[in-house]
């Protein structure tokens, strides 16, 4: 294939764990024009510890021992008649065929690569995403390390903020430090809870009652005033943007709609879209 771009990215996995196979895919990386083996990407954690004055560099595979390979099927199954991949480098298989491969696509790896890179020591990863993860609101980091980043957020002692689980294709998915609520924007709530007295109505009916409060206490603030005080003013900007691409349906996105529309009010926003697409909601 003279085109490496449209090569697939394989998962493998080392059965060992072992670091030095990253020297030994480096030389082969090196001969990728006889071995067909373009490109890889192993996740790394990487500590630093001073050993008698020293500053020691320790590597460890994580995320499940995964290793990305840049080569077709055929040049893995070259390589692994090999040592020391006849020993250690292994397929990952679809639970669904035994017998097949996982690929991952290369924006997949990119975004791998990125998050990585951000890590500096503070992420736990979590494979694979077959197995359900985390079952929680699905959201939107707005600031910090990841943002921009979509994942599923990990209720803590009942509060909004907390971990969140940021998945990464099919294959992995990364727990990110904690980040206050502030910074997350509330993009669907999960359709059931670890405790399943919690329905998805009664949640859901409950977060967008406290919206609904705040709306109204920013509303009537301006009808009083004229205008918003600079604090009102940062409160309902963040209000909006947490929580106006919330996906709801039935009575309750009648009442979203309406919490919206009063903070797009109290900000001036009467001829704004967004405040045109809320009012359109409204019966």
């Amino acid at each position: 294939m003279s085109n490496n771009e449209s090569l697939p990215w394989l998962v493998m996995y080392s059965n060992s764990g072992d670091v030095d196979i990253l020297e030994c895919l480096e030389a082969k990386r090196a001969e990728s024009v006889s071995t067909g083996i373009y490109d890889f990407f192993v996740p790394l954690d990487v500590s630093r510890q001073v050993v008698d004055g020293k500053t020691v560099e320790r590597k460890k595979l994580i995320a499940g021992n995964y290793i990305f390979i840049k080569a077709t099927r055929e040049d893995i199954l070259r390589l692994r008649q090999e040592p020391p991949f006849d020993a250690t480098l292994r397929f990952l298989h679809p639970s669904s065929m035994p017998t097949g491969c996982i690929y991952v696509s290369e924006d997949e790896i990119q975004t791998m690569r990125l998050t990585v890179e951000k890590m500096d020591g503070e992420v736990d990863y979590f494979v694979p995403t077959s197995k359900e993860l985390v079952v929680g609101d699905y959201i939107r980091i707005l600031e910090g390390t990841f943002a921009g980043i979509t994942g599923v957020l990990e209720s803590v002692k009942g509060h909004e903020g907390g971990r969140v689980i940021v998945h990464l294709g099919d294959v992995l998915a990364v727990r990110t430090p904690r980040i206050s609520a502030d910074n997350i924007q509330l993009l669907d709530l999960a359709k059931s809870t670890e405790n399943q007295c919690k329905s998805y109505t009664s949640r859901a009916y409950k977060k967008i009652r406290v919206l609904i409060d705040d709306s109204e206490r920013l509303l009537a603030e301006k009808e009083k005033s004229g205008t918003l005080s600079e604090q009102s003013v940062d409160e309902a900007n963040r209000l909006v943007l947490r929580f106006s691409q919330l996906q709801l349906g039935g009575k309750i996105r009648i009442m979203h709609a309406q919490a919206i529309c009063n903070i797009l009010l109290a900000l001036g926003e009467t001829e704004s879209e967004r405040f045109l697409h809320f009012k359109n909601i409204l019966p």
